[in-house]
């Protein structure tokens, strides 16, 4: 199984539809920066070991959280703002702020206690180390 990321073309098709609205309305507006976000990422297989990466510029390494519940690797985590937002008269805003949920179907027979997530500048890599592949085994059939 190679392809481990959950994929909303529902919610991605609202984010186009957001971003082209900003565009045409000269992209002044609060949308990118008030509606959720979600973190881009990309997965690969390395080794024998599924690496996800997700790009978290301005998150705090302690604001992030990674569980494995149920064939599922969830990221949860918050971009805080280091400024205050409110009544601002912004030109351009598109960064946006608050929580983020990312999760990833892994496939069966992943170990959850073999799972490892390092953070650095602004890059999240969580390492999964694919299950062995089972052997079939030849079962002898004795005569009675």
């Amino acid at each position: 199984m190679n392809t481990m990321l959950r994929w909303s073309p529902t919610r991605q098709f609202h984010y186009d539809v957001d971003d082209l609205s900003e565009r045409f309305s000269g992209g002044a507006t609060d949308g990118a920066a008030q509606r959720p976000w979600l973190p881009a990422a990309e997965g690969r297989m390395e080794d024998g070991t599924y690496v996800i990466q997700l790009a978290l510029p301005g998150v705090d390494s302690k604001d992030v959280k990674v569980s494995v519940m149920d064939k599922v690797l969830t990221v949860k985590g918050e971009r805080k703002a280091d400024h205050d937002t409110a009544g601002k008269d912004y030109f351009v805003r598109e960064v946006a702020y608050g929580a983020f949920e990312r999760n990833f179907t892994l496939p069966e027979g992943v170990d959850a206690a073999q799972v490892e997530a390092k953070y650095a500048r602004g890059m999240l890599e969580v390492r999964i180390p694919a299950p062995q592949a089972a052997t079939p085994r030849t079962i002898e059939v004795k005569a009675a």
